[in-house]
């Protein structure tokens, strides 16, 4: 859950924000004010600035961020052009997915839109602290991106959230900015990063397993006569793999993990197989390793992954990156005063009223008919987590 809380947190609208959704807030529904947040109304007020506005929500106040304001239209844009980004992935179904303790995906997506519309008000705010502004030729970049981006939105939905031509600008510049204060704090992180410390090498694996699964579904070991038989097995096949060409065609045809080959550095492996994989040459049939998950056979292909190696030192600098620009932000954050309008941020919804009266209709459905889908919400809900987490073999820690 914290790596999809983190996914959420960093997404630039530089490249989220793309295509507004239909209103999650249906004509006549009342906020918690009593304000109607009916979208065909012509009832018209106006804004901090004096200007005409159509809804009475629009100029309403969100979030405070020290002195400056996020009013509702620019909530929205955050808001429908993630809920948009969401839904294209994963379907109208991820919001109601069940994290456990009750959190569900919308609550924890609700929280990371706050906190990325926060980070972009606080951090841009320093710009001039850092010297950085927005070049001429960016400007005109960002004119034409919005421009661009306002001809994909219907007048419908311009309508019914205020999404105007400086909403979208004032988000973009100030995404940028955010941007561009992040390099311009972290320009003295130390970029130098040795080889040994970011090494990867290249294993090829065969395993045997010495471990299932019970009636309940728990993982058990195998009794002493089947962890012998095991071994049996794994020693025939280490005297195949000493003399195959083809380490690969026979661990494939004989594994009992779901891959063979792992690109990999220290700390990421269990104790055992790291120890012997660190100590082979290419080319090196390893004896047979034993761990927790059973009998590995190991192929060596690299010892020295030149690519990966690159790859994890850019890694290692961008994490120092991070850190240091976390401790700063820390710092602004705590001296900055955010205030909330809940009254106003807990209409906001990703679920609409036809989603949820279709969904009663789909799950009456199902239960007279028999749900022959084999995919459920939570399914998609579960790809969803997935797809943020590392993947993780069967011999990783």
């Amino acid at each position: 859950m914290k790596k999809i809380a983190k996914r959420l947190m960093y997404l630039g609208l530089l490249t989220s924000i793309s295509v507004f959704a239909v209103a999650c807030l249906k004509p006549g529904k009342k906020a918690n004010d009593g304000t109607s947040t009916n979208q065909g109304t012509n009832e018209k007020e106006t804004d901090e600035k004096g200007t005409e506005t159509d809804n009475k929500l629009f100029g309403k106040e969100v979030v405070s961020v020290g002195n400056k304001k996020i009013l509702y239209s620019e909530a929205m844009a955050y808001f429908k052009s993630f809920q948009a980004q969401m839904e294209a992935q994963y379907g109208s179904e991820i919001w109601g997915y069940d994290f456990g303790g009750g959190q569900t995906f919308e609550e924890l997506a609700k929280q990371d839109i706050m906190n990325m519309m926060v980070q972009n008000k606080i951090i841009s705010e320093k710009a001039a602290k850092f010297n950085v502004s927005i070049s001429e030729d960016e400007e005109a970049d960002i004119k034409e991106y919005t421009t661009k981006f306002l001809a994909g939105i219907t007048e419908e939905d311009k309508a019914a959230y205020g999404i105007t031509e400086e909403i979208v600008t004032n988000i973009l510049k100030d995404d940028l900015l955010k941007q561009k204060v992040y390099e311009a704090a972290t320009l003295d992180v130390d970029t130098d990063v040795s080889d040994e410390e970011a090494k990867q090498i290249t294993i090829q694996h065969l395993l045997i397993k010495t471990q299932k699964t019970d009636e309940t579904g728990k993982t058990v070991n195998f009794t002493e006569e089947e962890k012998a038989e095991a071994r049996k097995k794994a020693e025939k096949l280490l005297k195949e793999a000493k003399e195959t060409d083809d380490f690969n065609k026979l661990a494939e045809a004989n594994t009992d993990d779901s891959s063979v080959e792992y690109t990999f550095g220290k700390g990421e492996m269990v104790k055992p197989f790291e120890e012997a994989a660190f100590a082979m040459k290419p080319g090196e049939v390893s004896d047979i390793v034993e761990t927790d998950y059973g009998f590995h056979i190991l192929y060596c292909v690299s010892d020295f992954n030149e690519d990966a190696t690159q790859e994890q030192k850019e890694e290692i600098i961008s994490n120092r990156q991070s850190d240091a620009f976390q401790k700063l932000y820390e710092e602004w954050n705590k001296d900055t005063d955010v205030k909330v309008n809940n009254e106003i941020w807990d209409t906001l919804t990703f679920i609409s009223e036809d989603a949820d009266s279709d969904k009663a209709s789909d799950a009456a459905t199902d239960e007279k008919a028999g749900d022959t889908t084999g995919k459920n919400t939570e399914d998609k809900a579960g790809e969803a987590a997935e797809d943020t987490a590392d993947k993780t073999p069967e011999d990783k820690k």
